[in-house]
């Protein structure tokens, strides 16, 4: 059994409203969860939610588990901070839960970098990836010791802000540098960058003359703009326009092949002009698109496979992935379960999203004969069985309250 209900109410992120204390709807998500085991009887459970929830909650949640939660950041496996905690047990024979004793996987060293679709990275800034040691020797000691990988992206700067909130520092304004983890994806709306972040691309420029930029050349695709070497685009579907010539930053339009425009900013002794204000930022002269990550790539901060569909708009599915777990470190998790992969499994998946529980199941080889799973979003069921047909969607975890619940077909229920 494998789940973690909704950590809305719980988050730090919550700014009003926050529950601290083991009641309220939070608390009523998480008893279906607990609910739902005690009833279903599994050899192994797994229960996942936020790092940021109160001392008071997470206590409680051990109480009604049985069992201590391990903290695993997905900075380890892969290019994105995520801390998470994860209570994990196994069945005695008597019926309670014992712990298992999950080590935390090993660093792959991987960067933000690592898994961008296009653009350049810039080494003279891009090793620079601590965010508490700024001596000299920073860039070098990151250097010789990159597999290690940073615990946290690097803030290099921040966008034009609302003018009535100034100084409200908001996620959604702040720049960082693909040589860093990103920031954790986020499920909820907003705009700019609130849910993957903004990050910084250089784009490649042949050459300036008195001080204009010559023809910029990007193709555009759905999933964003992927930088064109050599010549292998026509330069007349494609012209950057410099914009303000004056001395100093500027912003320049590139028009891409599909006739779309783009803002290209210049960075020039360390500051870039945004719609006529400049602001500092620690980046290399040379100019650069400021962009969010596509759902390719944070398909890729959660480990989940390229080949994975989502038949809805990037929309949702940006906040799918939010709300998802990173695959590789739930895999990792449930490689502890001895004989997974020996026998035929039956899973219940509460709260399920977008499966990625299935999707670790069958990263480590397990053969699936049943999957059950509670979820409500229409978007998130369209897109599991898009992607697992055979899976079997139960709807509201509520329903685990009934005195004669329990998983089964649609044609089992009749």
């Amino acid at each position: 059994m494998i789940g973690g209900s909704p950590c809305t109410h719980w988050s730090i992120a919550q700014t009003k409203n926050r529950e601290t204390e083991a009641s309220g709807i939070g608390w009523e998500l998480f008893l279906n969860y607990r609910i739902a085991r005690d009833k279903y009887h599994p050899d192994y459970f797994l229960y996942e939610n936020n790092k940021s929830m109160s001392p008071a909650i997470r206590a409680q949640i051990t109480a009604e588990l049985g069992v201590e939660p391990v903290l695993i950041n997905s900075a380890l496996v892969s290019a994105q901070n995520r801390q998470r905690l994860y209570w994990v047990g196994k069945r005695e024979p008597d019926g309670t839960y014992s712990q298992i004793r999950v080590e935390q996987p090993e660093d792959r060293g991987i960067l933000l970098r690592g898994i961008l679709e296009s653009g350049v990275c810039w080494r003279e800034k891009g090793y620079a990836l601590t965010a508490s040691n700024h001596s000299a020797t920073a860039e070098d000691m990151i250097a010789r010791r990159q597999r290690n990988g940073a615990a946290e992206p690097i803030r290099i700067g921040t966008i034009e802000n609302d003018a009535k909130k100034q100084d409200f520092d908001s996620q959604q304004y702040r720049v960082y540098s693909p040589d860093g983890k990103s920031v954790t994806l986020c499920g909820n709306g907003g705009g700019v960058g609130a849910k993957t972040g903004l990050y910084a691309v250089p784009v490649p420029v042949n050459e300036t003359v008195e001080g204009k930029a010559q023809c910029l050349r990007a193709t555009y695709y759905k999933d964003g703009i992927r930088n064109m070497v050599g010549n292998t685009v026509d330069r007349k579907t494609c012209v950057a326009m410099p914009v303000g010539m004056a001395a100093g930053p500027k912003s320049i339009l590139v028009v891409t092949d599909a006739g779309k425009s783009v803002p290209v900013y210049e960075v020039r002794n360390g500051k870039i002009a945004i719609k006529g204000k400049e602001y500092p930022i620690k980046l290399t002269d040379g100019f650069y698109i400021i962009r969010k990550l596509t759902v390719t790539e944070c398909k890729r901060l959660q480990t989940v496979p390229d080949t994975y569909t989502f038949p809805v708009s990037d929309t949702q599915a940006y906040k799918m992935l939010g709300n998802g777990w990173t695959v590789d470190v739930i895999a990792h998790i449930m490689s502890h379960f001895d004989g997974l992969t020996e026998e035929p499994v039956e899973v219940l998946s509460m709260y399920d999203g977008m499966s990625c529980g299935h999707i670790a199941l069958d990263k480590l080889g397990v053969d699936v004969t049943a999957y059950y799973a509670t979820e409500i979003d229409k978007y998130a069921i369209q897109t599991t069985q898009h992607n697992f047909p055979d899976t079997v969607q139960l709807g509201d975890a509520f329903q685990v309250r009934d005195e004669e619940w329990r998983p089964r077909r649609a044609e089992e229920a009749e």
